[in-house]
């Protein structure tokens, strides 16, 4: 994609492929090929690219028009009501609270226009100011093109992505490009056309204010939980033509399974992958529950040596952002051409339920100011035998946490920057507001380190004037629910050409609500995994998928395809753009990688990140997107 001059008074741009929305406040007279607009003769919002049916609705009144993007699921008659009473009253948010996920852009008569995204962030909107214009689409690279800033990376946004991915709070509403913003989970946009200048606010919110409040018993959000996920699944199923599943053996795919095979009341086609030379371990499981029931017809999917980890990472298509999946594009489109030999169709996947239903360790720092001292030393003890660590270093670091401020915590990190830890993090690491850096922080330039260092120092201002928010336990699992709803949408993406759409009703805002009604420390049990999935779907799911406790683990995996594609990787490292934006040195995560090689600990997590974001990064410099 060839950089176009910018003239005076008129925008030059090509648009980067679809499907996606933008607009123009002031809007454009002439619309780039091929955008047309979402309403004829309205041409502050367009849309191009090739849609879902059913991805794209709207509706209308004669003061105002509604467009949601992404999973929908209302009917129109509750839509059209809901937009009479929003221009009656003025309370537009009202329409964030129909069932699925999705974007909502609302244009009012005379040009205003107020974004509204998903509690999860599965469908954020991004944003930039150039000139006296405000640009807005769904697409980051999008809004880079129209605002002739596409050459402009943001370097420090790439290493903070790669190095500390668990701190969304240090980038905030950065992008991967230097002159584009991101709405986040939760957060509202508004463009007023007297001044075209965009106003943004939280208009949901999981702490002390949010409408999200942690007060409901734990059968109270059971039974949410329950009623909100058998709705996703329904609606869902009620309007495919084909509808397919994951089917792991881990409690959340195979549970969506099973109420979906319910729903549509004939076999499910479900799917699990096994690789014979480094089994996962899921196999094993699903063929099990499987045999037990008519409900569900039971695909394997057999990867080789060809769709290790690391192999084929070109194969990756252009995205929109840097994606750690590139790791796996191999198995990936594997998997994704099996789902689709028998048809086009919604695939669900269980993606979302284990930052909404699990509690990370973070949250025993929450345990001495809800639960009591009684409660800490008993889920101090038996975490410290599971895990078999000292029980008094478990309650120890718990302590610590709690009397740990978030802008200390951020003061702590800069610190951590230039001393990183020698090794991955491991889990009481985790008791604290986010895992420390690991050994990937090594990869980073002198430069690099401090300049990170510095906005973590300047967010810990920030953290001390903006005063409290969510506790550590519940910060780190809307972190989790807000990194699975990046990986969803990156899958999303990757899947648009095999013509399955899929989707994750775990991240449905009904879902997200029912979860978030109940405190994360009462989420936590150290004896029963996901407690909440456990009592909300009782009787609707087989027992034995509930009281699964394991999960599928591919380091086998990993490790085999590091060892497979290490010569690869190592002439991909030697070329590196992330070198040339002196980001990384490139000797020190070869160095990483040849320990990988030799089996020796390594952080698959942050090398994923850093291959994602350097086949984004090539991508972009050998089409011209980005210098």
């Amino acid at each position: 994609m060839s950089t176009a001059p910018v003239s005076a008074g008129k925008l030059a741009f090509r648009l980067p492929p679809g499907p996606a929305i933008a607009g123009l406040w002031p809007p454009e007279s002439e619309l780039p090929a091929p955008a047309s607009e979402v309403w004829p003769a309205e041409p502050r919002l367009w849309s191009w690219g090739a849609w879902y049916d059913g991805e794209l609705r709207t509706v209308a009144c004669p003061q105002a028009r509604i467009l949601a993007v992404g999973q929908c699921l209302a009917d129109p008659g509750r839509m059209r009501a809901d937009l009479a009473r929003s221009v009656r009253d003025g309370d537009w948010e009202r329409t964030t609270r129909w069932p699925g996920a999705y974007l909502l852009l609302v244009l009012e008569n005379g040009g205003r226009l107020t974004a509204y995204t998903d509690l999860a962030g599965q469908f954020p909107l991004y944003y930039a100011r150039h000139g006296d214009r405000t640009i807005v689409s769904t697409l980051a690279t999008a809004v880079a093109a129209l605002a002739g800033r596409r050459e402009d990376i943001d370097a420090l946004a790439l290493a903070a992505h790669i190095v500390c991915p668990g701190v969304p709070e240090l980038t905030a509403d950065r992008t991967v490009f230097a002159a584009v913003r991101r709405l986040g989970p939760g957060e509202a946009l508004r463009i007023d056309p007297a001044t075209n200048t965009p106003t943004r606010w939280t208009y949901a919110s999981p702490g002390p204010d949010g409408d999200m409040d942690g007060d409901a018993s734990f059968d109270e959000s059971a039974g949410l939980l329950r009623a909100s996920l058998t709705e996703a699944v329904a609606l869902r199923t009620r309007g495919a033509n084909r509808i397919t599943s994951d089917f792991s053996g881990g409690m959340d795919s195979t549970s969506l399974a099973f109420l979906t095979a319910d729903a549509a009341r004939t076999p499910l086609d479900a799917f699990v992958y096994h690789h014979p030379t480094a089994p996962a371990g899921d196999l094993e499981h699903a063929l099990r529950y499987a045999a037990d029931t008519t409900a569900i017809r039971l695909h394997v999917t057999r990867g080789s040596d060809a769709t290790l980890p690391y192999a084929d990472l070109d194969a990756r298509g252009t995205a929109d952002q840097p994606d750690p999946a590139t790791a796996a594009v191999a198995r990936l489109r594997l998997r994704l051409a099996d789902i689709a030999s028998g048809g086009y169709g919604v695939h669900l996947t269980g993606e979302g339920g284990d930052a909404l239903l699990g509690a990370p360790p973070a949250h025993l720092g929450e345990l001495p100011g809800s639960g009591g001292p009684r409660r800490l030393a008993q889920d101090a003890m038996a975490f410290g035998r599971l895990r078999r660590v000292s029980p008094a270093r478990v309650a120890h670091l718990a302590l610590r946490l709690a009397r740990t401020p978030l802008d200390r915590a951020l003061r702590d990190l800069a610190a951590q920057l230039e001393r990183p830890l020698p090794r991955p993090p491991q889990w009481l690491d985790a008791i604290a507001w986010w895992p420390p850096p690991g050994v990937e922080a090594t990869w980073l330039t002198a430069r690099a380190r401090r300049d990170l260092a510095e906005l973590a120092a300047e967010r810990a201002a920030q953290a001390r004037r903006d005063g409290s928010g969510p506790g550590p336990g519940t910060r780190a699992a809307l972190c989790e629910l807000r990194n699975s709803a990046a990986v969803h949408r990156q899958l999303a993406d990757m899947a648009r050409p095999f013509g399955v759409w899929a989707q994750a009703p775990f991240l449905d805002g009904d879902v997200v609500r029912a979860c978030m009604s109940l405190p994360v420390p009462r989420k936590a049990d150290p004896f029963t995994v996901k407690p909440l999935l456990r009592a909300a779907l009782a009787g609707a799911v087989p027992d034995a998928v509930l009281n699964r406790r394991t999960k599928g683990d591919y380091a086998a995996e990993g490790y085999l395809g590091v060892r497979r594609a290490a010569t690869d990787l190592r002439a991909r490292l030697a070329r590196s753009p992330l070198a040339d934006l002196g980001v990384v040195e490139p000797t020190r995560i070869v160095a990483a990688l040849d320990g990988a090689v030799n089996g020796l600990a390594a952080p698959f997590p942050a090398l994923d990140r850093l291959l994602g974001t350097d086949v984004w990064l090539e991508r972009c410099l050998g089409s011209g997107e980005a210098r």
